[in-house]
C-alpha cells in the first residue's frame, strides 16, 4: 500500500511539473485573437457568438434583402468578379460589430471590414472586389466581437470555371 501511495504522489508531482505555464505570454500576432474572460466590450462567449450569426453564405449575387439570390451561391470567381458573403444576424444585438477578414494565397491578409448590426436587420453582407487578385485559394473569416464564427473558402479561377 505504501508503494502505491508513493507512486501516486510521484505521478501527481510529475503531472503538475509538466503542466502548462498559465503565466506565459502568448506570441505576438497580427490576427484577431479570442480574449477569453476579459472585460472588453468586444468579449463574446463562443456559444453566444455562434447563436448570433447563422447561414453564412458565399456567392455571386445578393437579393434586395441582403440574402444570397437562389442559385447564385458558389465558391469559384473570375478575377474582377465581386465576392459576396452574407449571413443572418437577426439574433445579434443591435450595434454588435461583425467583421469579415479576407485572406489570399500564402495567408496574405487582403482586407478587413467592420459593420454594425442595425436594429431589425435580418441579413448583413460584405463584398470584396477581386480585381487584380491572382488565381488561387482564398478565404473570408467572419467574426462577431472577439469570436470567429465562420470561415468561407473560395477560389479565384479562369473565367471559364467561375460562377460555380
Amino acid at each position: 500500500m505504501k508503494k502505491v501511495l508513493i507512486l501516486a504522489a510521484c505521478l501527481s508531482a510529475t503531472l503538475v511539473a509538466c503542466g502548462r505555464d498559465e503565466t506565459a505570454v502568448p506570441p505576438a500576432t497580427t490576427e484577431t485573437v479570442e480574449q477569453a474572460g476579459t472585460s472588453s466590450p468586444t468579449d463574446v462567449a463562443p456559444i453566444t457568438a455562434q447563436t448570433w450569426i447563422d447561414d453564412v453564405t458565399i456567392g455571386h449575387e445578393l437579393a434586395a434583402d441582403g440574402s444570397m439570390v437562389p442559385g447564385q451561391g458558389g465558391d469559384d470567381f473570375a478575377p474582377g468578379q465581386p465576392v459576396h458573403v452574407t449571413m443572418e444576424v437577426g439574433d445579434a444585438p443591435p450595434s454588435s460589430l461583425v467583421k469579415v477578414v479576407w485572406y489570399g494565397p500564402n495567408e496574405t491578409k487582403i482586407n478587413e471590414e467592420n459593420k454594425p448590426v442595425v436594429s431589425g436587420q435580418k441579413y448583413l453582407s460584405f463584398m470584396a472586389d477581386s480585381t487584380g487578385w491572382a488565381k488561387g485559394d482564398y478565404r473570408a473569416e467572419v467574426w462577431i466581437g472577439d469570436e470567429k464564427v465562420n470561415t468561407q473558402q473560395f477560389q479565384i479561377v479562369d473565367a471559364a470555371g467561375a460562377g460555380k
